[in-house]
């Protein structure tokens, strides 16, 4: 360092401030570090320097209760921000016309700085890898603003903790001062950890300390409840994992553990992800878990109500239906089952027998034969809702995420049950993807993903306890392993001479036994495929005015055998019409 020191420099501009002091007038920090701001640019930093700005940095701090050379840079670095320039450290080489290796020496200074808390250190987002550039510097903004109004170095208040919510609230501001750049992930993590090992009164942060968990993970566990008890239903996880995790691989490795359930967030059922249509866009949801624990310190989260797909036993109309003898006979055996008394005292003798605690039944048979409405039927007769899932709307176009749909299924029909007086139906419409046989020798992802989901469903239905029903089409492409788990399996047929004749007079009205019987005789048709050309009847009548005849009604049930006929031939009929 050559250079010699020379008075301080003039303003070269109206942006920068004036430097000449009176000697009669007392100088103030900020007069202080407006001087050592002059002194300091384009110095190259001679020995000679800091001696002569030593009344500058004495009154600096003393101010800021730092050393002088702390003084020194904060005095800097404070008159570039308000510059509205972010300072890194290449800023500071070119502000003071020096090298890497002459700015050496100062660097414990400037990391002293950091630990007083007289400068943030905030991340460069798009630099996180280069050393030179890796944060900027900024003052801390509340001693910038005590300066500007010549007022005393602002005391930092302890605040108290006076119950759980202030602890959450604290750590969210420390978790989003790492998400701003001001304060990094390490210095952030070891501020929680104190803050958790000393507030260990309250029942949650106990909780929270002796849960299986990442330390990174209980303060992204704390920053989604404290968003959620803000009013955010889901939560985007973006900003925190980003600075969490800033390097690009370990933030890809962390997103991959949330959506495969080893993340001890999901696996501890703590929180839940929502779907997402791109893979970073990552929404967490607090648990009923979460919400129960939470409750032991007086929080009460009143989580958004999903849309139910629930059926109530009282919007379901009364529809009379038709079955063969040994049917009906298997069909009253459930219904008894499921009326409450002798529900209850049957799980009673379950649990003394130490046998499972459900009534898994499955409904197979041809389609139009009445499962569906014989599950509406069993659900109005004896009180209890339904919980109804279409099979079908569980595929995802997402790998993976059809195994965890059966399983928040579950899980829904658990914190369904907490909620109804009586224990509800679960019921699997149409699920015969899931309930046909295992594909054995295939590789491919979508055998993989269907058996994975079938071991899925077995394990579930082992341990359920409730009231299952399933219906499926495909009774002879059922796997073995469902067989054990079914109390029940009815089959369905095609409806009788005798109850296709009820039926149609159960339909229509105005139709004459005689007419019922001949329909009935000729065409061999389901209780479903009835109801489908009764509604063309009454389309008919509405459009035209006027009510189908006879020879209308057999030419809508030929239509209908045609339709239901891959080949187109009259299969059903029973002779010739």
């Amino acid at each position: 360092m050559q250079k010699k020191i020379s008075s301080p420099k003039q303003p070269v501009s109206i942006d920068e401030p004036s430097t000449p002091i009176s000697k009669s007038k007392k100088i103030t920090p900020l007069d202080a570090i407006n001087t050592i701001y002059f002194a300091s640019k384009e110095s190259s930093l001679p020995d000679e320097l800091i001696p002569s700005l030593k009344k500058e940095l004495n009154i600096l701090s003393k101010y800021l209760s730092c050393s002088q050379i702390e003084a020194f840079l904060f005095a800097n670095i404070a008159t570039l921000n308000l510059f509205g320039d972010k300072s890194d450290m290449v800023d500071l080489y070119r502000f003071f016309e020096i090298t890497p290796f002459q700015f050496m020496p100062l660097v414990p200074a400037l990391d002293s700085l950091y630990e007083k808390r007289l400068i943030f250190k905030k991340t460069h987002r798009h630099r996180s890898d280069d050393v030179m550039r890796k944060y900027y510097f900024s003052a801390a903004p509340d001693i910038i603003d005590a300066l500007i109004r010549n007022a005393p170095f602002p005391k930092s208040e302890k605040r108290e903790m006076n119950g759980t919510i202030e602890v959450l609230e604290v750590i969210y501001e420390l978790a989003n001062s790492c998400i701003q750049g001001e304060l990094n992930v390490t210095d952030m993590m070891n501020e929680v950890e104190q803050l958790l090992n000393s507030q260990k009164k309250y029942a949650f942060i106990r909780s929270v300390r002796d849960l299986d968990l990442l330390d990174k993970d209980r303060v992204l566990y704390i920053y989604v409840i404290w968003k959620t008890l803000m009013g955010t239903a889901a939560v985007d996880m973006d900003d925190p994992i980003t600075a969490f995790y800033p390097i690009s691989s370990q933030r890809v490795r962390y997103i991959q553990s949330i959506y495969s359930g080893e993340c001890k967030l999901i696996s501890n059922e703590l929180l839940e992800y929502r779907q997402s249509r791109f893979f970073n866009d990552v929404e967490l949801q607090v648990t009923e878990k979460t919400s129960d624990l939470l409750q032991e310190d007086q929080i009460v989260i009143f989580k958004q109500k999903k849309k139910s797909n629930t059926i109530k036993p009282e919007t379901i109309g009364l529809k009379t239906l038709y079955f063969s003898e040994r049917e009906e006979a298997q069909i009253s055996t459930v219904r008894e089952m499921m009326m409450d008394n002798t529900y209850n005292q049957l799980i009673e003798r379950l649990k003394g027998k130490n046998l499972p605690l459900n009534l898994n039944i499955l409904l197979f048979g041809a389609p139009g034969t009445g499962k569906t409405e014989t599950v509406l039927q069993l659900a109005k007769s004896s009180g209890r809702e339904i919980m109804k899932v279409e099979i079908s709307q569980t595929k995802s176009m997402w790998f993976g995420e059809s195994e965890k749909n059966i399983k928040k299924i579950f899980k829904e029909y658990e914190e369904l049950c907490k909620n109804c007086d009586l224990t509800p139906i679960l019921f699997f419409n149409e699920a015969d993807a899931i309930l046909s046989n295992r594909k054995s020798g295939s590789s491919s992802n979508t055998a993989q993903t269907e058996n994975t989901i079938q071991n899925i469903l077995l394990e579930e239905l082992e341990n359920f306890k409730g009231i299952f029903l399933a219906t499926t089409n495909l009774a002879d492409n059922l796997d073995k392993a469902f067989d054990r788990r079914f109390l029940f399996k009815i089959k369905f047929e095609k409806p009788e001479l005798a109850a296709r004749t009820a039926i149609w007079m159960d339909k229509i009205d105005e139709l004459s036994k005689e007419d019922a019987s001949y329909l009935a005789d000729n065409f061999d048709l389901t209780g479903g495929q009835i109801d489908n050309i009764v509604r063309k009847c009454e389309i008919k009548s509405v459009i035209e005015g006027v009510d189908a005849d006879f020879e209308t009604l057999k030419n809508y049930c030929i239509e209908e055998l045609v339709l239901s006929s891959k080949s187109g031939n009259f299969i059903g009929f029973k002779k010739s019409a």
